[in-house]
């Protein structure tokens, strides 16, 4: 008949074997993207359409700022575009005008230039008075003049058209920068309007009146939706964790349900090394502290399950597939007992 310590330590050997294969913590958290929401601009709140802990989709309006300022803005620089592309098709109108002046005075020039000719030709002979010769030096003199400053005023007409004088309205560098104007300013009032990057629940709803000042978080949307758990295992329970292996979830909320998991990543560095002030131990005096990595479970919820909310607390179990071994049950208590492989072993 087995006696009571033999039982117990059937047992006992029983529950180490088998244990080796699950590793738990419930150093466990539901996490979830969470969206801080502040605006680009400074301004007054003047609506906000949604409710403290009402669910929005992405791209759904949360609030919006005062606008009137960014609207009278955009009206103004409409304006101005109208009045460059009309300045630009006055300026092609002068352009045509303009060169029918140069066409005109060209003639005049042509006319005073064989009319000088002439007179000169019939001082020579003593036919013509020098008073005449001399009036129609003073014509062509003014006629050069007069092309060359029709000229000059072509020039200029000219350069106003980016030197192309056939240049289409819109394409004129003023018109393209006064468009450009008129985007930004349709940028500006378009983000007084804020809307959600996410799907998920508002929290910390501001209140109209108020007033948001630029970078500075007025509100915070919580994604409800591809939620996971961070599982915060120590270092040593980790050796044989890898991903893609099955967890087991339970929510401390509720404590009769669990949902199924897998291993979707384990971190690259401790809790530790990502707080604000992390630990030196530089000095030597030191106490070796077991570190906990972060584990990151996906969650598979049916259909049905409570909901989970980011922050909850959790338990969580992986699934190693690995049990412990009688033999690896002897090494342990061979190295507990100082003994060597070598020596365990009987010699005959």
């Amino acid at each position: 008949m087995w006696s009571l310590p033999a039982i117990v330590l059937a047992v006992s050997v029983f529950v180490w074997l088998s244990s080796g294969r699950w590793v738990s913590t419930d150093n466990a958290y539901v996490k979830g993207d969470r969206a801080q929401i502040a605006t680009e601009l400074s301004g007054i709140i003047v609506e906000v359409p949604v409710q403290e802990n009402q669910r929005v989709s992405r791209g759904q309006l949360l609030f919006k700022l005062d606008d009137q300022a960014y609207r009278l803005a955009l009206a103004k620089i409409d304006a101005e575009i109208e009045t460059t592309r009309a300045d630009i098709r006055g300026l092609r109108a002068q352009w045509r005008t303009k060169r029918e002046e140069i066409k005109a005075a060209q003639s005049q020039l042509n006319y005073a230039q064989q009319e000088f000719e002439r007179q000169s030709d019939l001082a020579d002979k003593k036919i013509a008075s020098q008073q005449k010769l001399q009036e129609t030096r003073m014509s062509l003199d003014v006629a050069r003049q007069r092309i060359s400053a029709a000229q000059e005023d072509l020039q200029r007409i000219e350069a106003q058209l980016a030197g192309d004088r056939k240049i289409r309205t819109d394409d004129h560098p003023r018109v393209k920068q006064m468009v450009a104007a008129r985007d930004e300013a349709l940028l500006q009032l378009r983000r007084t309007a804020i809307e959600s990057p996410l799907d998920g629940i508002v929290s910390k709803r501001p209140v109209p009146g108020s007033y948001a000042t630029a970078g500075v978080p007025a509100m915070v949307v919580v994604a409800d939706t591809d939620l996971w758990i961070e599982a915060n295992f120590k270092e040593t329970e980790l050796t044989l964790v890898r991903p893609g292996q099955t967890a087991i979830v339970k929510v401390d909320t509720y404590p009769d349900a669990e949902c199924t998991g897998r291993v979707a990543s384990i971190a690259q560095a401790t809790g530790a090394e990502f707080a604000v002030l992390p630990p030196q131990n530089a000095s030597g005096n030191w106490v070796k502290v077991v570190q906990r990595i972060p584990v990151r479970i996906s969650v598979a919820c049916r259909e049905g399950d409570p909901p989970l909310r980011v922050g909850m607390s959790t338990t969580v179990e992986i699934d190693t597939g690995h049990s412990r071994s009688i033999g690896s049950l002897l090494s342990g208590l061979a190295k507990a007992f100082g003994l060597s492989s070598a020596s365990a072993t009987a010699k005959p």
